[in-house]
C-alpha cells in the first residue's frame, strides 16, 4: 500500500515538474524529447516497445509529448492555428480516420502498427510550428544548430568506424554490399550540416572554422556512402550555389574553388590512398546501383506493386486510402509494396489522393513561405535575403531526399523549423524591433505581477 502511494505521487511529481516545463519553457522540452527519442533510436535503445495492447514505441511518446505541449502553447499565446499548417493538420485527420477504420476489422494493435508511420512524420513539424511564437530562429542561428547536430552524428560515425561503438545489426544489409554507420536519416543531417556549414562560411562570412566543419562534414557525407544521401546533398548545394551568385561576386566563387582544387591535389599528392579509396568507394557503388538486384530496383518494383493495389481499391480507399493495418498479412511476402520507403508513394498508397494532395499542398505552401513575399507588405525589404537562399537549398534537399526515404522525426523537425526561421526572415526590421518590443513590455508586466 505505501509502495503504491509512493509510486503514484512520485508520478504526480515528475507529472507537474513536466506540466510546469512544458509552460515555461516549451522550446526546451520540445528539443530534449526529440534529441531523445533519435539518440535512442541511434543506438538502438528501447526499440522493441512495450505491448500495451498496442504497442507503444519512444517515437510514439515523444511525439504525443511535443504534440500536447504545441497545442498547450497554441492555447497559452491565444493564437490561431497557422495556414501553412493546415495542411498538417489534414494528414493528421488522415491517420486517425485511418486508425479508426481499422480498429473493426483488424484489431487495436495492428491497426495502431499501421498508422504511427505518417504520425511521427507530421507531429514533430506540427508542433515547433505552434510553437512558433516562442521561437527566436532565424536563418544563421538555424545553420548552426545543423552544424552541431551534424558535429554530434558525425562523432558517433568516427567512433563506429574506430570499432569504439558497435555497427548496429540493421545496418547490416544483405541486399547492400555496402555498410553503413549510420543510417539514411542520420547521414541525412550530417549532409544537411555540410549544406548549412559552406552557407555559413561563404555567404552569411562567420568565422573560418566553419570551413574545417564543411570539409568534415563533406568528407564523413561521402564516407557514408548513402546514395540518396550524395543526391539529396548534392541538389541542396547546386542551389546554394547558383542562387548565392546572385547576390555574391563570383570572384569569391572562383577563390573557393582554387582553393579546394588546390587542398585536393596537395591531399592527393601528399596521401595517395586517398584517391585510391575514394575511387574504390565511388566503384562499388556505381556497381551496387547497376545491378540486378540493386535497392532502388527493388524499391521502384513496390511503388509500382503499391500503386497498382491502390487504384483497384473501392472508391473510398483510392481518396482516403485503405483502413490502417490492412498491409499485416501482406508485410512478408510483399515487403517492398508496403514498407514503402519514399514519403511521397507511401502517403498516396496509405492515405490515398487526398493524402497525397495534403503533403504536396504542405511543401507547396512552405515553399511559397520561404520565397514569398520577397518583401513586406508596406514595401520594407524583407530582413535576410541571405538566409532565404539557405532556407531554399535545405528545402530543397529534403523534398529531393523524400524520394527514395520517408524521413523521420529528425527530418520533420528540420522541416518545422525552416519553417519557423521563413516566418521571422520575411518580417522587416522594423516589424521584427516592434514585435520585440511587445514581447518584453508583456514580460515585464508578468513579472511585477508576480512581484506584486
Amino acid at each position: 500500500m505505501i509502495g503504491t502511494i509512493i509510486q503514484m505521487s512520485a508520478l504526480l511529481a515528475a507529472g507537474l515538474l513536466l506540466l510546469s516545463l512544458v509552460w515555461h519553457r516549451p522550446g526546451w522540452v520540445i528539443f530534449l524529447t526529440l534529441s531523445v527519442a533519435a539518440l535512442l533510436d541511434l543506438f538502438q535503445i528501447g526499440i522493441g516497445g512495450v505491448d500495451l495492447g498496442i504497442s507503444l514505441y519512444i517515437d510514439d511518446v515523444a511525439c504525443v509529448l511535443v504534440m500536447g505541449t504545441g497545442l498547450l502553447m497554441l492555447m497559452r499565446y491565444r493564437t490561431t492555428l497557422p495556414r501553412d499548417a493546415v495542411p498538417c493538420l489534414a494528414l493528421l485527420v488522415l491517420v486517425a480516420l485511418s486508425f479508426g477504420r481499422g480498429v473493426g476489422p483488424f484489431g487495436l494493435k495492428v491497426a495502431g502498427n499501421g498508422s504511427r508511420n505518417l504520425f511521427f512524420f507530421v507531429a514533430p513539424a506540427l508542433a515547433i510550428m505552434l510553437l512558433r511564437p516562442a521561437f527566436r530562429l532565424d536563418a544563421g542561428r538555424l545553420a548552426r544548430w545543423l552544424g552541431w547536430a551534424g558535429l554530434c552524428l558525425s562523432a558517433v560515425a568516427l567512433l563506429r568506424w574506430g570499432g569504439v561503438l558497435p555497427i548496429p545489426a540493421e545496418q547490416i544489409d544483405t541486399l547492400r554490399e555496402v555498410v553503413r554507420s549510420l543510417n539514411a536519416d542520420s547521414a541525412f543531417i550530417v549532409g544537411l550540416a555540410f549544406i548549412a556549414a559552406i552557407w555559413l562560411a561563404l555567404v552569411a562570412r562567420r568565422s573560418a572554422w566553419w570551413w574545417v566543419g564543411a570539409g568534415m562534414f563533406g568528407a564523413i557525407t561521402f564516407a557514408l556512402q548513402h546514395r540518396s544521401v550524395w543526391v539529396a546533398t548534392a541538389a541542396g548545394l547546386v542551389w546554394l550555389g547558383l542562387r548565392s551568385l546572385q547576390r555574391l561576386y563570383p570572384l569569391r566563387w572562383l577563390a573557393v574553388g582554387a582553393a579546394v582544387c588546390v587542398g585536393l591535389g596537395v591531399i592527393v599528392v601528399a596521401i595517395p590512398q586517398v584517391l585510391e579509396s575514394t575511387g574504390m568507394i565511388v566503384i562499388t557503388n556505381v556497381q551496387e546501383a547497376e545491378s540486378s538486384n540493386s535497392t532502388w530496383a527493388w524499391r521502384v518494383a513496390g511503388y509500382e506493386e503499391a500503386t497498382d493495389r491502390l487504384f483497384s481499391s473501392q472508391p473510398a480507399d483510392i481518396l482516403i486510402g485503405p483502413p490502417a493495418g490492412w498491409a499485416a498479412d501482406l508485410m512478408r511476402e510483399h515487403f517492398a509494396s508496403t514498407a514503402i520507403h519514399s514519403r511521397y508513394v507511401s502517403t498516396l498508397a496509405f492515405y490515398g489522393i487526398v493524402g497525397s494532395a495534403a503533403l504536396l499542398l504542405w511543401f507547396g505552401m512552405l515553399a511559397k513561405r520561404i520565397g514569398w513575399p520577397t518583401r513586406s507588405p508596406r514595401g520594407r525589404p524583407a530582413r535576410d535575403h541571405a538566409g532565404t537562399i539557405l532556407l531554399e537549398a535545405l528545402l530543397l534537399s529534403e523534398l529531393v531526399y523524400m524520394v527514395p526515404y520517408s524521413g523521420g522525426i529528425l527530418e520533420s523537425a528540420v522541416l518545422g523549423l525552416i519553417w519557423v526561421a521563413a516566418t521571422q526572415n520575411n518580417i522587416s526590421i522594423g516589424a521584427e524591433r516592434v514585435a520585440i518590443a511587445r514581447y518584453q513590455f508583456h514580460r515585464s508586466n508578468k513579472l511585477v505581477a508576480q512581484a506584486s
